[in-house]
């Protein structure tokens, strides 16, 4: 069966935190800075909801089986006018569920909010991967991303 992917809407949204959740458990594994907060089901609710209805975000699923397998989120933003290539998209919280990884759902997401990003006509798709993550960097290699900057932080005690 081949995984179908389409705009997200908020019937998918109980799905979409709870694939959420296992993208964060992945994460804070990788470094305590992604670990998430007491009430996060409902503020990464919130945070999807609030982007279904808005122009300059996209949230698409990939279903099989009538099951939310993996889901993306995309928006569009503009850089100050001092910038040549202003329209910028960004890509987060791209992630397939680990039972169906390797068989072409995340690419299928990526393309489709690549896709809606051009029409909107930003002309630079942008993310940012934890350097810690290998499996997610080779993915986006192949997608054809390469890094072009560090973002670094600071812990203050």
């Amino acid at each position: 069966m081949q995984a179908q992917v389409r705009q997200a809407t908020a019937r998918d949204v109980d799905e979409i935190v709870s694939t959420w959740g296992e993208l964060a458990a992945h994460h804070a594994r990788l470094d305590e800075a992604f670990r998430p907060s007491r009430r996060w089901q409902e503020e990464y609710r919130h945070f999807i909801l609030g982007l279904l209805d808005r122009d300059d975000a996209r949230a698409v699923v990939a279903v099989e089986g009538g099951r939310v397998i993996g889901y993306g989120v995309g928006r569009i933003s503009m850089l100050p006018a001092f910038f040549e290539r202003r329209r910028r998209g960004y890509l987060h919280d791209v992630v397939t569920r680990e039972p169906y990884r390797r068989r072409g759902v995340g690419r299928s997401i990526v393309e489709a909010l690549l896709a809606w990003m051009q029409e909107c006509g930003a002309l630079t798709a942008e993310l940012t991967v934890a350097v810690l993550n290998e499996e997610a960097v080779a993915f986006w290699t192949r997608m054809g991303f390469a890094p072009y900057m560090h973002h670094f932080k600071r812990e203050f005690s």
